[in-house]
């Protein structure tokens, strides 16, 4: 039997679950939540390892969700060197804003010109920035940057609340000569400080509870939990409905499409749309031409430096956590204002030192670690569906430093945080170089050798649905999230991005979901 609504939206993660709910503000908008995860009516129901904690398995040894049913549990080529590196997603409402770090940096004034110049002409600065505002309750400032009254709080840990590793990194800087920020989320800062984090009161304030939650008593407003869409019917160009795996099928007049920048373009691939020639290889129907579905895949590439620590550091766990603060700058010669990240953590034992994030063992000592991190990679990856099993998870290659201008702002990133460590500052605490080998430092060939084999995601995987315009090639969607030559199809979500944005991507994702919502509302 077929069931009809206005809207359909498919993911309540960090876009879908602010589409929904801001549609369905209009009592006559009848709107369809389609999740594949787990949903939940009321905030004292979601388990505390979604609700609670400051961080995750990198950072924080407790209330983890990563490697749990609420994790799509992704594998990915990092690069030739690192062909099964861990892709944490999240499945369950409010997506992957229930499973990460909290970190809620906002993208930068020239990421949005970057997107601008592409002809994008009403994704500047400028426009985003209400919705930014419109999103948020910034419970430390209150100026024309920021809003106060928003579904989201953000908030940052004072300076005397940091544990010793993070102040020291903090001071250690500053005598580098780097500048200090306040806020991280003001356009025209840099240098290091507290980072924004959505969380407040030790609660991870994610989409889910902040959208979903409060619109459930909505009488035009229906949620599927633990429901996957195989696929979008399209019928002469015009989306007709959306079947799901066990072949319900529901209609709407428009279907948004916000499962993610991996599920997004897998939905499409098994709906036929997407390049002819791959579709065929995978003896589906090809229903639409758009050869850019899958391609353009953008992330932040990283790496740790690790060293042996002072057990004492684990008398001075608190509520803090563990990623706390983070130097944002510009490396030499870059053209491209803070493409560079340092970001301080400290590991309790019991995480691998082999593999810092998300996998447990019986390692046992305490470390801490500076991740560098690069914004803004030149290297571009692809996302495919599996040949043997379509509908299993996809093939995802991240391509990290195929291009040279990556690698060699991640040796120069390294090397930097090296010597921010050398500082006599963190003798106290600071052991025995574990990773890389100290050779590593001084031979740069046994130190490529390890970056390639080391090099993983930050968790911001972006651009597989390219938003541009209809004369570039692999454009999915237009500046209106609307999927090219397919009448009442969007997508919006990270999927749509044209690059990754020089900062985490959560808080841009939920603004995407919050200028789309209005792109809908308004007609466009």
């Amino acid at each position: 039997m077929k069931k009809s609504f206005d809207y359909i939206i498919i993911g309540a993660g960090s876009s879908g679950a602010v589409i929904a709910s801001r549609l369905s503000e209009n009592p006559n908008n009848k709107v369809l939540l389609i999740e594949a995860g787990d949903t939940f009516e009321k905030i004292e129901e979601i388990p505390d390892v979604i609700k609670k904690g400051m961080a995750t398995g990198a950072d924080w040894t407790g209330n983890l969700a990563v490697g749990t049913e609420f994790d799509w549990k992704y594998n990915a080529i990092s690069n030739p060197e690192f062909k099964n590196m861990a892709v944490p997603r999240g499945k369950l409402i409010g997506g992957t804003s229930s499973i990460n770090g909290q970190v809620f940096i906002r993208a930068i004034p020239e990421d949005f010109e970057n997107w601008k110049n592409r002809g994008l002409d009403n994704w500047s600065f400028e426009d985003c920035l209400k919705h930014f505002i419109k999103l948020e309750n910034d419970l430390d400032f209150k100026n024309e940057f920021h809003g106060n009254d928003g579904p989201i709080p953000i908030k940052r840990h004072k300076l005397d609340t940091l544990l010793r590793d993070q102040m020291t990194f903090y001071e250690t800087v500053q005598e580098m000569g780097f500048p200090t920020t306040e806020d991280h989320n003001n356009p025209f800062s840099e240098g290091v400080g507290p980072l924004p984090l959505n969380n407040s009161n030790g609660i991870r304030w994610s989409t889910g509870i902040c959208y979903v939650l409060p619109a459930l008593d909505r009488d035009n407003f229906t949620v599927l939990s633990n429901s996957i869409c195989k696929k979008i019917i399209i019928d002469k160009d015009i989306q007709i409905g959306a079947m799901l795996e066990n072949d319900e099928i529901y209609e709407a007049g428009e279907i948004i499409i916000s499962a993610g920048a991996v599920e997004s373009p897998k939905l499409l691939l098994n709906s036929g749309i997407g390049d002819k020639e791959e579709i065929e290889n995978y003896n589906f129907e090809h229903v639409h031409q758009l050869k850019g579905v899958g391609k353009n895949l953008r992330d932040h590439p990283a790496v740790e430096l690790v060293w042996k620590s002072s057990e004492k550091l684990l008398d001075e766990l608190t509520d803090v956590g563990a990623q706390k603060v983070a130097l944002r700058y510009t490396s030499n010669n870059s053209k491209d204002r803070l493409d560079m990240i340092s970001v301080m953590r400290f590991q309790p034992g019991g995480i691998s030192k082999d593999d810092l994030h998300f996998r447990s063992s019986d390692f046992g000592e305490s470390r801490i670690a500076i991740t560098t991190g690069l914004f803004l990679a030149k290297s571009v990856g692809e996302l495919t569906l599996n040949t043997k099993d379509p509908h299993s998870h996809p093939v995802i290659n991240y391509n990290y430093l195929s291009n040279n201008y990556d690698l060699q702002r991640l040796i120069e990133g390294v090397k930097f945080n090296f010597e921010i460590a050398r500082n006599s500052n963190f003798d106290s605490f600071r052991g025995d170089l574990i990773e890389p080998i100290s050779q590593a430092l001084e031979d740069e060939k046994i130190l490529i050798k390890w970056i390639k084999s080391k090099v993983h995601t930050m968790h911001h995987i972006s651009g597989t649905c390219k938003m541009g315009i209809e004369s570039d090639d692999f454009a999915v969607v237009d500046k209106h999230a609307k999927v090219f030559g397919i009448k009442g199809l969007r997508v919006a979500d990270c999927s749509i991005m044209p690059d990754c944005v020089r900062a985490n991507t959560n808080a841009t994702a939920i603004m995407i979901g919050e200028k789309i919502s209005d792109h809908i509302l308004d007609g466009d």
